[in-house]
């Protein structure tokens, strides 16, 4: 089942139950997918790359919205929705190891060469936290 069949899938369950956060917010992914491709008919590798770049707007409002716990919230309830539709991200250690074998694979040796590692861990893996990769990688590698 591809990804687009689940979140239609989702949207129908949400109808049912009267999950009107779970509606919108599915209902606002497969918007993603259309403004893309009328037909719907992305791969999945695109779909996720569409819904990450939206769990990181909806994570950037979450931070912004502090102050007002009410928004947060809800914001919260979007993130998992939205997370439950994205591969399961890796841990410290796995992230170390792909870090450290881009590292390897690329030759860099200093901080300026950290494009060049970024570029080479997204290809072993695009599952990696990018944060998270970027600040492994500003530690392993010299000044």
């Amino acid at each position: 089942m591809t990804l687009i069949e689940k979140i239609n899938l989702g949207i129908k369950e949400a109808i049912r139950s009267q999950d009107q956060i779970r509606l919108n917010t599915l209902r606002m992914l497969k918007s993603k997918i259309l403004a893309v491709d009328a037909r719907a008919a992305l791969p999945d590798a695109e779909v996720i790359k569409l819904f990450k770049t939206y769990l990181g707007s909806l994570q950037e409002a979450r931070e912004q919205s502090v102050s007002r716990p009410e928004i947060v919230k809800q914001l919260e309830k979007e993130i998992e929705i939205v997370q439950e539709f994205l591969p399961k991200a890796l841990s410290v250690e796995e992230t170390k190891k792909i870090v450290a074998q881009a590292i390897a694979d690329s030759g860099a040796k200093t901080k300026k060469d950290l494009g060049l590692v970024m570029k080479t861990i997204m290809k072993l893996n695009n599952t990696v936290d990018g944060k998270l990769a970027k600040d492994l990688a500003t530690q392993l590698l010299a000044d």
